[in-house]
C-alpha cells in the first residue's frame, strides 16, 4: 500500500488526513504531540517533532514512506523538502527554496536582494545597541522560526523590545530575533498554484485580525473577495509574480501575505502551502480547483495532473466568509449540534475545537482558536444575513452565557 507521511496531525491537517485516506493512500502523521485529532484518523502515527529534520527523517525511513506532504502550517515545509531530497522523493520546493520561505531572517534577506517591497526590518540579539535600531517605533518584534502568530508583539520604544526579548525568544530556536517597522494596513492574502514556473493566482481575500497591539496579527476571518481589488490588484499580481520569481518558486502551492496601506502594497510573510484558514476548502468553492488533491498527488508523483489550471480563469462573483471564531474564557457546558449547523445551506463547513467540559483560557495567540465556520451568500446582502442568522443559531455555552465572540462580514 501507497504510505503518504503528513507533517502535523492538529486541525489544520484534519482534512488533509481524511482525503490522502479517501484517495486509497494509507496516511502516516508525525507530530510532537500523543493527542493530536489527527493521530485518532491515521494508519499510522508517530512522534517526532515536525520542525526536526533528523527525527522525522528516522520515522519516515522506518515507515518507508513514498511522499511526504504538509498542509496548513509553515515551518514543516522545510523538513519536508529535505526528507524528500534524502530519500528521492517527489517534492515541489528545493530544500534550499524551502529555507528561504520558511526563515524569516533567510525570507526578508531575499526580497531586499529581489528588491521587493517590505516593511524596514533588523535583526538582533539580547545584547543590541540602539544604533541597530535604525527606524523609527512602533516596531512589530517576531521570533525567525516560528509559526501561529506566537511571541510576537507590537511595541513602541527600544526599551520595550529589550523588556520583551526574552518572552519572544522563547518560541524559537534561534538566539537573534526581527524587529520589522510597524506599517499601518489591512492584509491581504494571495493562494494560489506554481506549475512548470507558470504562476496561477486563484483568490485574493482580505484576512482580518485582531486589533488589539496584545494579539498582533492573529486572524478572525477570511474574507472574499478582497476589498482591495480596484485599487491594488495588479499590484498585487505583480509582486506575487516577481516573489515567485525571485525565491525560484517553480511548482505545487503558494500562500502570500501582503500589507495594503498608504505608502501601498508591502509583502509581510509568503510560504508554500495551503494556507491555514481552511483554503481546501474555499478554494475549490470559488475556483473549481482542488488543490488538496494537487498537493497529495504531486507529493507522490512527479506527473501530477495541473489540467485544471489550463481552463481556469480568475474572477470574483462568489462571496464568503471563513470566521475563525474565539470564545470567550469558561468551562463548556454545551455546544450546539453541528450536524444541526452543517445543515443549513449557507454552511459550507463547521468546526468546533472544544468539547463539553472543556475549559477555554484566554486568548494569547492563533492556538486559542475555538474552531471555524466558512459560510456563503448569493451576494454580499444575502452573506451578511446569513453570518447574523448562524450566529444567533450557533453556541458554545457555559452555565451563564453563550461563550462564542460573534463574527461579521469584516470591512464592508
Amino acid at each position: 500500500m501507497t504510505k503518504l507521511m503528513i507533517l502535523g496531525a492538529g486541525n489544520c491537517q484534519l482534512n488533509a488526513i481524511k482525503r490522502i485516506k479517501s484517495l486509497g493512500y494509507d496516511v502516516v502523521v508525525s507530530d510532537n504531540r500523543i493527542d493530536s485529532p489527527g493521530k485518532a484518523l491515521a494508519d499510522i502515527s508517530v512522534l517526532a517533532d515536525t520542525f526536526s529534520y533528523e527525527a522525522s527523517f528516522v520515522e519516515a525511513k522506518k515507515h518507508g514512506i513514498h511522499g511526504i506532504m504538509t498542509s496548513g502550517t509553515d515551518q514543516p515545509v522545510y523538513t519536508v523538502s529535505k526528507i524528500a531530497e534524502a530519500m528521492k522523493l517527489n517534492t515541489f520546493l528545493s530544500p534550499e527554496t524551502a529555507f528561504l520561505v520558511t526563515n524569516k531572517k533567510a525570507m526578508k534577506e531575499q526580497f531586499t536582494r529581489s528588491d521587493i517591497k517590505t516593511a524596514p526590518y533588523a535583526f538582533i540579539k539580547q545584547s543590541f545597541k540602539d544604533e541597530e535600531l535604525n527606524f523609527e517605533p512602533p516596531y512589530v518584534v517576531k521570533p525567525l522560526d516560528s509559526q501561529g502568530q506566537r511571541g510576537i508583539f507590537k511595541l513602541y520604544s527600544k526599551e520595550d523590545v529589550r523588556v520583551h526579548f526574552d518572552e519572544v525568544i522563547k518560541y524559537s530556536a534561534l538566539d537573534e530575533i526581527i524587529v520589522e517597522s510597524f506599517y499601518e494596513n489591512k492584509e491581504v492574502t494571495v493562494n494560489g498554484w506554481v506549475s512548470g514556473g507558470k504562476v496561477t493566482v486563484l483568490a485574493i481575500t482580505d484576512r482580518v485580525t485582531f486589533h488589539s497591539d496584545e494579539h498582533i496579527g492573529v486572524c478572525i476571518a477570511h474574507e472574499y473577495p478582497s476589498i482591495h481589488l480596484e485599487r491594488y490588484e495588479k499590484d498585487i499580481m505583480e509582486m506575487t509574480y516577481q516573489i515567485c520569481s525571485g525565491f525560484e518558486i517553480n511548482e505545487g502551492p503558494i500562500y502570500f501575505q501582503y500589507l495594503v496601506g498608504s505608502d501601498g502594497v508591502y509583502v509581510n510573510e509568503i510560504a508554500c502551502r495551503i494556507g491555514g484558514a481552511y483554503e481546501d476548502i474555499t478554494i475549490p468553492y470559488v475556483t473549481g480547483v482542488d488543490i488538496l488533491d494537487m498537493v497529495i498527488e504531486g507529493s507522490l508523483k512527479e506527473a501530477y495532473d495541473t489540467s485544471v489550471l489550463n481552463q481556469y480563469v480568475y474572477d470574483t462573483k462568489q462571496v464568503y466568509s471563513t470566521q475563525l471564531y474565539f470564545c470567550k474564557p469558561g468551562k463548556v457546558t454545551d455546544i450546539t449540534d453541528l450536524n444541526e449547523m452543517k445543515s443549513l445551506d449557507c454552511i459550507l463547513d463547521i468546526a468546533c475545537h472544544y468539547e463539553i467540559g472543556d475549559t477555554i483560557g484566554l486568548t494569547e495567540n492563533a492556538s486559542q482558536r475555538a474552531g471555524y465556520i466558512i459560510i456563503t451568500g448569493e451576494d454580499e446582502l444575502d452573506l451578511r444575513r446569513n453570518i447574523e442568522m448562524v450566529y444567533d443559531q450557533f453556541k458554545v455555552m457555559d452555565d451563564t452565557e453563550n461563550l462564542l465572540i460573534r463574527g461579521k462580514r469584516y470591512y464592508r
